[in-house]
């Protein structure tokens, strides 16, 4: 990708592609130093946000999400870019089917930043009681913790 990125295009086409799976697509725009932090905790606590840190740990992320998941999209997409161009912010709804066909709908925040044309950082802010919920095989224990 060239130095005259459109990051607000790119970012787009980035989530054109994980709704696509297209898992080869995603690993091309991502930097080598790339980290994808997801910052809102069931706990509450920042300091147990999960990340991957990486082009392996992020594909390894995407592919347990992709388990999780039969289908995906991103609706009422709202993209905005910083001023120096190298950060872009995006407001979505999820439309998301698990695997088992029932609908997974989240509202996520996402930000994106850019180096040498690909994304080297995204944090991502979602409402975790919503996943806690959606996926009790795989978290229904954390949330009978968090509400008694």
């Amino acid at each position: 990708m060239n130095a005259e990125l459109d990051v607000a295009a790119a970012t787009n086409r980035f989530l054109d592609l994980l709704e696509a799976g297209d898992r080869a697509g995603v690993g091309r725009m991502l930097h080598p130093d790339v980290v994808w932090s997801a910052l809102m905790t069931a706990s509450g606590d920042a300091g147990d946000a999960d990340r991957a840190e990486g082009i392996a740990a992020f594909q390894s992320r995407i592919n347990s999400i992709a388990a999780l998941n039969r289908s995906a999209r991103f609706t009422d997409r709202r993209v905005t870019t910083s001023a120096a161009g190298l950060t872009t912010f995006v407001q979505t709804q999820g439309d998301f089917r698990t695997t088992d066909g029932r609908p997974y709908r989240n509202v996520y925040v996402f930000r994106f930043d850019w180096r040498d044309g690909r994304i080297v950082s995204w944090e991502e802010y979602a409402n975790p009681i919503t996943i806690l919920r959606t996926f009790p095989a795989v978290y229904g224990e954390l949330l009978r913790q968090l509400t008694g």
